[in-house]
């Protein structure tokens, strides 16, 4: 386990940088971010939506009502006077003006509007519609040419096709929905009704009840949407209460949306853990945050399942790439967020805990001297090695080293002397190592090296002889230069001994065999020592 540093962090961030200006709210959540930085007296947001709604049709209501008002006036040209088109030609584009200019005015999207504004908005926009309604309307009473049926027809039908799309586009305000309805339809209608034909009677009356009905489908529409605002806006409000609560958490939270993975809300707390700032959080992509990618897709998997997650244990990264990684145990939940499926995660950090526990691990299994592996652990390296031996059909070499004559260096140089001087011994015996070697102190002025995959008794031979003449070189301490040698004992599995407890005891024996043949040598054991 490792306290590294995420160089990778920042490298994940450029692919994302869009996303983090993209905040906590999205297309989807229009309707309100900025409703949280209001108070509700000051927030209308019903009126800000039908705003919002009946603008983002402006531009196509404005585009028909041109398109039509072209054709009307070629069709009529023939059996009208031109003078009374041409009026009413410029009245409608007086009235088509009016509302393009509000569309530019109101082009940009602000979210929740102050109660004041988005009534004013509203006002202004139902003035364009009345105006729009009764250029039409008057156009269905003056410019009917009555003793020609067939522009007669032409100008119900276009009355009767231009309020049908109307009903749709205003549904979201009634009184604009209804005023065009009635301004616009209901003089011609009556109109048609007063002339002294019955083809134009009828015709009038089936345009009052088609009137009628889009008047009720309208007020319908308007209730179904109403509702669904109310809803919506219920899960704003929910998802507000949630924030506020998770928020005043003392511990880090975080809601990514299912799908798009990217961070939908974070509390302080969690910002703080990831040592960044909330601007960069929001709308990053959550698995950015794990040491382990792997990690992310077993969460969701687990979830997918229907299950929780209780006291991952988890590695999490920083925006900081010159921070360690951050040890938590997260817990996990599908939620609902602002309409969409989300995941709520708690992290409660244990970085702290964990670097004890690994720094009473290393002092359980290495040597509080040199640093390196104690008795126990090497052991174990060398379970492991005879396992992998086995396995590829290979050797293993254990090396016993025994310093020459260090007892006396303790005795007149004091023990101080003496644990500088086993310092730098273990030092050298690590330098002539290979990675995948291991040498620990075994104990005292004794150590053990196992050097797996070895190839023969040679290459055995060969390390120790390297360690032999490393350690005959001259140590410098505290102004004295103290020459010491040693005394290595060589076994190798499965050659000599095949298990743990018998390679040890013939690396020893072979030590000694060294040490009884004059020391500073290096001995390969032998049945008949």
């Amino acid at each position: 386990m490792g306290f590294h540093t995420k160089s990778h962090m920042l490298k994940r961030r450029d692919s994302t940088d869009q996303a983090a200006s993209v905040g906590p709210v999205d297309e989807d959540n229009r309707l309100t971010y900025r409703q949280h930085t209001l108070s509700r007296a000051e927030a209308d947001p019903f009126t800000s939506e039908q705003v919002r709604l009946l603008c983002s049709n402006l531009r196509s209501a404005i585009l028909i009502s041109i398109a039509l008002a072209v054709i009307f006036v070629g069709v009529q040209w023939a059996v009208l006077e031109p003078d009374k088109l041409l009026l009413w030609s410029l009245l409608l584009g007086a009235t088509l003006i009016y509302r393009a200019g509000l569309m530019l005015l109101w082009r940009e999207d602000v979210g929740v509007l102050p109660a004041t504004e988005a009534r004013r908005r509203l006002l202004l926009f139902r003035i364009g519609v009345f105006s729009g309604a009764a250029t039409w309307g008057v156009a269905g009473v003056f410019l009917v040419p009555t003793w020609n049926p067939s522009h007669m027809v032409y100008t119900s039908f276009v009355l009767a096709g231009l309020c049908s799309g109307a009903a749709t586009t205003l549904a979201i305000d009634r009184v604009s929905s209804f005023a065009f309805l009635l301004l616009a339809l209901a003089p011609h209608s009556l109109f048609l009704i007063s002339q002294d034909d019955t083809v134009p009677q009828g015709m009038g009356t089936m345009l009052l009840l088609f009137m009628f009905f889009l008047l009720g489908t309208t007020h319908s529409l308007h209730q179904q949407l109403e509702e669904n605002f109310d809803l919506r806006l219920g899960a704003v409000e929910s998802a507000s209460q949630l924030r506020q609560m998770l928020e005043a958490s003392p511990i880090a939270t975080r809601i990514e949306d299912s799908s798009s993975k990217r961070v939908l809300f974070a509390n302080s707390r969690y910002v703080s853990l990831v040592e960044s700032t909330a601007e960069e959080v929001f709308g990053y992509v959550s698995p950015g945050y794990y040491i382990n990618p792997e990690t992310h897709n077993e969460i969701l998997e687990t979830l997918g399942y229907g299950e929780c997650i209780s006291d991952k244990l988890i590695e999490l990264c920083t925006f900081d790439e010159r921070a360690p990684v951050k040890w938590v145990l997260a817990s996990f939940s599908p939620v609902e967020y602002e309409g969409r499926t989300a995941i709520l995660g708690w992290f409660y950090e244990i970085t702290d805990r964990k670097i004890m526990e690994e720094q009473v691990e290393h002092l359980a299994y290495h040597d509080t001297l040199t640093g390196l592996p104690n008795r126990l652990l090497i052991i174990d390296r060398l379970h492991q090695a005879i396992s992998n031996a086995e396995r590829e059909q290979e050797r293993v070499a254990v090396l016993f080293v025994d310093l020459d004559e260090f007892k006396p260096v303790n005795d007149t140089y004091g023990h101080n002397v003496g644990d500088v001087l086993l310092k730098a011994i273990a030092k050298r015996i690590s330098g002539c190592l290979r990675k995948s070697d291991s040498a620990s102190r075994f104990g005292g002025d004794e150590f053990v090296v196992v050097l797996p995959s070895v190839k023969d008794e040679n290459s055995a031979v060969e390390v120790a002889e390297k360690i032999r003449h490393a350690l005959i070189e001259p140590v410098e301490v505290e102004g004295l230069s103290l020459k010491i040698s040693s005394s290595i004992g060589v076994v190798l599995y499965p050659d000599h001994a095949e298990e743990v407890k018998q390679l040890l005891k013939r690396a020893d024996i072979a030590m000694y065999q060294a040490k009884a043949e004059g020391r500073n040598l290096v001995k390969v054991f032998r049945p008949d020592m």
